[in-house]
């Protein structure tokens, strides 16, 4: 294998083991061994676990962050009104969340840990500045877009691992009440 592969592979087996067993547990030996590959890689390529979930991290949120601009420019059709262009992007993430429950616990786990710093804050506001340019312009100028998208991302991950968990059911239903309990929070924020 070569060092971009080993790259890849520990990448996700930090997703896939931290969803499963959580940070704490996911040991270097455990990490090794779901990826295939010798502890020693760990510490050679990302100088020890603590860099390799901060890097398992970036890896989703890019992910993510591509597919949201992916995404956007199919949600916002200008013939829609403000509810119904956010309920349209809505809908799309709330699909993207619910579709890989490894890497939303995963997302999960590592956002709400010790392990996510201020700085890695600051490198996501990087991975997302193409999205934010493009969702700014909906809001009222002076508005803290960044802090409204984090608010709806833990509303979202947060409630999507419930589903994945099966404590709620995954349905419209239950699509509509997270949809209802962002949209008036978030709503006053749009541009009239």
């Amino acid at each position: 294998m070569e060092q971009r592969e080993i790259k890849r592979a520990l990448i996700d087996s930090a997703i896939h083991t931290i969803a499963k067993v959580g940070i704490d547990s996911a040991t270097t030996k455990l990490l090794a061994n779901n990826a295939g590959v010798n502890e020693v890689y760990i510490y050679r390529i990302f100088g020890g676990k603590e860099n390799l979930f901060k890097e398992a991290f970036v890896f989703v949120d890019n992910d993510f962050s591509a597919t949201l601009l992916d995404l956007l420019p199919k949600a916002y059709s200008q013939s829609l009104t403000t509810e119904a262009r956010f309920k349209n992007l809505f809908k799309r993430v709330w699909k993207y969340a619910t579709s890989d429950k490894e890497k939303c616990s995963f997302f999960i786990r590592y956002y709400y840990s010790r392990c996510y710093t201020s700085k890695l804050s600051l490198e996501r506001k990087a991975i997302y500045a193409a999205v934010m340019k493009k969702i700014d312009t909906a809001f009222e100028r002076g508005t803290d877009t960044w802090w409204l998208f984090n608010h709806i991302l833990d509303v979202v991950f947060s409630s999507a691992v419930k589903v994945l968990r099966d404590e709620i059911p995954d349905n419209e239903e239950t699509q509509e009440n997270i949809f209802n309990l962002l949209y008036p929070a978030i709503k006053q924020y749009f541009k009239n």
